[in-house]
């Protein structure tokens, strides 16, 4: 595949600085590339990416970037830098804090929020159709994407298993994941848990098994 560089140049549209974006982009892939993308960097620097593009595209601080990334406030400050020097991303100066937005203006830009939406976008956009659910307590994503996100090899997911902890109707679980299916075009296969069978000290075997293997919370919003 890295044989192909001059066909990413012509994909670019011919202008070398998106080859050298794309390239910086990939750039150490064998040593610390996500599982889920290994299109990007690092997994930092996806996370980064997806809080700007897969979020909801308003200017924030670096320092609220870096919280909602997970990411040390100086990784952020690293990683927005070299975005904003390949202009993925702008930036502008507030008194002492750095503002960034994402570069809607790049010509592939909907093709790489798509990339982050359906990698690690798929928990902010299933933390949002949970919000409107009563009963929920508590929410996973596990199965063969969560093993991806938890940087297990193996291929690439193609459905995602979400479990929800809590008083919660199956049939309004599904319809609230509906939204969701058809906007990242991935099957979304939920099951709902009792909290009491759910903390059971003796659980039943699918919990036990469920338990055993990666599990990926779904940032539920809390009053």
């Amino acid at each position: 595949m890295l044989s192909a560089r001059p066909s990413r140049t012509a994909q670019a549209g011919r202008d070398p600085s998106c080859m050298h974006t794309l390239d910086d982009m990939i750039e150490s892939v064998s040593r610390s590339a996500p599982p889920l993308a290994p299109l990007f960097r690092s997994d930092q620097q996806m996370h980064i990416l997806a809080e700007l593009f897969a979020g909801s595209g308003a200017e924030v601080s670096v320092g609220e970037l870096a919280r909602r990334a997970g990411v040390a406030q100086a990784t952020a400050s690293r990683e927005v830098a070299r975005l904003a020097q390949h202009q993925l991303v702008v930036t502008r100066q507030l008194g002492r804090n750095t503002l960034v937005k994402a570069n809607w203006s790049l010509p592939w830009a909907k093709e790489l929020r798509s990339i982050l939406v359906q990698t690690v976008g798929v928990l902010g956009r299933l933390a949002e159709a949970l919000a409107g659910l009563r009963g929920v307590e508590s929410a996973f994503v596990f199965g063969s994407w969560a093993a991806r996100y938890a940087a297990e090899p193996g291929p690439p997911p193609r459905d995602v298993d979400v479990l929800v902890v809590g008083d919660t109707d199956l049939r309004s679980l599904r319809r609230a994941c509906r939204s969701v299916e058809e906007e990242l075009r991935v099957e979304i296969n939920p099951v709902t848990v009792e909290p009491a069978e759910w903390d059971n000290a003796e659980p039943s075997p699918f919990i036990a098994q469920i338990k055993a293997q990666p599990l990926v919370p779904i940032p539920l919003d809390r009053p």
